[in-house]
């Protein structure tokens, strides 16, 4: 049995945590599997990119494997049993050092690939995927809503990263919840495939065009922006274990019967390095925030504690500072304090989008690409864009911004925080509205 610790963002690392360069695959095997160099090219349009399949590829495995994926869950791969994943994931996890992990299966995605573009589904099962984030999956949600009510009787299952899956598994509208990659069984049993790779990354009109709106185009559906808000109620315990843990930390107490309240959480990291400012343009944002009295709650993941308190002790009113980070243990504790908050706050659309569902409001601060093409549905957020001569970029992925200064994008060095306060304050001061019940 071997034991690999396998990141989507980062690649493949052996148990000493090590990272190794990525054995690229060759373009022969790929054509085996039925990608080409067409898969991975620009395309002007939902209509073009249609005309292709998603990245996705069909590997058998070679031999019992066990790994770690995003340091959150164990999965297995099991020696003759055929996997459908992403060209990425395959890259990552189809060698360890030299031993091989995974092989072509001998049948190509594209011979059972069956997209979903507005068909009939009663009494059909729907198979959904997408890798990517907490964004990437509530772009998905309101379509699936809208499905649902409309066809009771289909069956959708839904497949997605681990750490995403205690948010998913809330959703009425999604009847089971999957590991990715998983069995290409799956794909013989479904009806239709809702296949989400590339719709964003590979789509032009995915600079101009909301997300929601894409993404619900993909699928056939034209719904207004009413229809595209993602909607979610936050687990009542884990509710009440939040506001206990920031009665400990000296936010709140616990007895109050107040619904929203009284601090702004904040998320100072984005999932890629393209959108997250430096620490100092967030210090200043913070130390004028807290002069004007606001009480600030970061989170992030666990093991990005230490690194918070740092921050935190570089700001001026550290008091008014609290970490919340350790408590941080899965996405339903996000979605439960965003519940609480007076506002969230972040350069990530991630907390954008969790703070809509539940109906508590957000203030956005973005350079890489413009709040509307992810927030222009929301009824409950505003946003400030930090613009220069580069920006937006529309850059995905892992890698830095190309004018970086030490790392960080030069966008956000731009912002004014005196102006973002008083933008902050006025959105606040607005009445808040209540999400509509389901």
């Amino acid at each position: 049995m071997n034991q690999l610790f396998f990141h989507e963002e980062k690649g493949l690392t052996t148990e000493s945590g090590e990272i190794r360069k990525l054995k690229k695959t060759s373009l022969s095997e790929l054509h085996e599997m039925g990608i080409s160099p067409d898969n991975y090219a620009m395309v002007s349009s939902l209509e073009e990119l249609r005309k292709g399949v998603p990245n996705l590829v069909i590997a058998e495995a070679v031999r019992d494997t066990k790994y770690l994926q995003e340091k959150f869950k164990v999965q297995w791969l099991k020696k003759r049993v055929k996997y459908v994943m992403s060209v990425g994931v395959y890259e990552q996890l189809h060698y360890n050092q030299d031993m091989r992990i995974l092989k072509p299966s001998g049948v190509k995605f594209k011979k059972l690939y069956k997209p979903y573009i507005g068909q009939d589904l009663t009494d059909k099962t729907l198979l959904v995927s997408r890798t990517g984030g907490v964004g990437d999956l509530l772009f998905i949600q309101p379509s699936l809503r809208y499905l649902k009510e409309k066809y009771p009787s289909c069956k959708v299952i839904f497949a997605c990263g681990p750490q995403y899956q205690d948010m998913v598994k809330t959703w009425d509208c999604v009847d089971e919840v999957l590991d990715l990659p998983f069995s290409f069984n799956l794909l013989m049993k479904t009806d239709y495939h809702a296949i989400f790779e590339g719709v964003i990354e590979r789509c032009s009109e995915a600079q101009g065009v909301n997300a929601y709106i894409l993404f619900s185009r993909w699928l056939g559906l034209d719904l207004t922006n009413d229809q595209l808000i993602p909607k979610q109620d936050p687990n009542p315990e884990k509710v009440y274990q939040c506001k206990l843990v920031l009665e400990k930390l000296g936010v709140e107490s616990v007895d109050s019967n107040k619904k929203v309240g009284d601090f702004i959480l904040m998320q100072v990291r984005a999932s890629s390095p393209v959108r997250t400012p430096r620490p100092e343009v967030w210090i200043s944002l913070i130390n004028e925030l807290t002069d004007r009295g606001y009480k600030i709650v970061i989170t992030d993941v666990p093991r990005k504690k230490e690194v918070t308190d740092e921050l935190i002790k570089m700001c001026k009113n550290s008091d008014m500072v609290f970490n919340f980070c350790e408590e941080s243990k899965d996405i339903g504790y996000l979605v439960a304090l965003t519940s609480i908050a007076k506002l969230a706050l972040s350069c990530d659309t991630a907390l954008m989008h969790i703070a809509e569902s539940v109906g508590t409001k957000s203030f956005g601060i973005y350079g890489a690409f413009p709040g509307r093409i992810r927030l222009s549905t929301y009824k409950h957020c505003q946003w400030l864009e930090c613009v220069t001569g580069c920006s937006p970029c529309f850059v995905h992925g892992q890698e830095p911004c190309f004018n970086n200064r030490d790392g960080y994008g030069i966008c956000y060095d731009e912002l004014d925080s005196k102006h973002a306060a008083d933008c902050i304050e006025e959105h606040l001061g607005k009445e808040k509205v209540e999400v509509e019940e389901k």
